[in-house]
């Protein structure tokens, strides 16, 4: 077995949460480590940022409404930076007008935060996601 390819069976996808309620984001990171995902909590949207540029995740997960930042303010700034991120916004009450603003801010998706852990691992696990080597 090459060199090359070992390095690729040990691929980890990194995901980075910033959400002010830590019984969510302990949920959310949980259920990510499980799926064999490096996860890393973020406190506020700047501290978000300073993390995607050192780790270059391939997810990251903001709640739309996050303190001294916003989620939304937070999800344009990053998707400028680097525009192969895929971010996630996390809100209480969805609209149609809410995930065309999502859009318009760069997000992949805008989800209820009631859909849980699931509705992100849901999309965590898109194809266009490299998926954790089994065994």
């Amino acid at each position: 077995m090459s060199v090359a390819v070992e390095d690729f069976a040990g691929f980890r996808p990194c995901l980075i949460l910033a959400h002010a309620d830590s019984v969510y984001a302990a949920r959310v990171l949980r259920a990510f480590r499980r799926q064999g995902w490096d996860v890393y909590a973020a406190h506020s949207g700047p501290e978000a940022r300073r993390l995607a540029r050192m780790l270059q995740p391939q997810v990251v997960v903001l709640q739309a409404d996050l303190p001294e930042e916003s989620g939304w303010l937070t999800c344009d700034k990053l998707t400028r930076e680097n525009p192969s991120v895929r971010v996630v916004l996390v809100g209480d009450d969805p609209t149609p007008h809410l995930a065309d603003f999502a859009a318009f801010v760069g997000a992949a998706a805008l989800i209820g935060r009631a859909d849980g852990a699931g509705g992100l691992l849901d999309y965590g696990q898109e194809p266009a996601l490299p998926l954790p080597a089994v065994g």
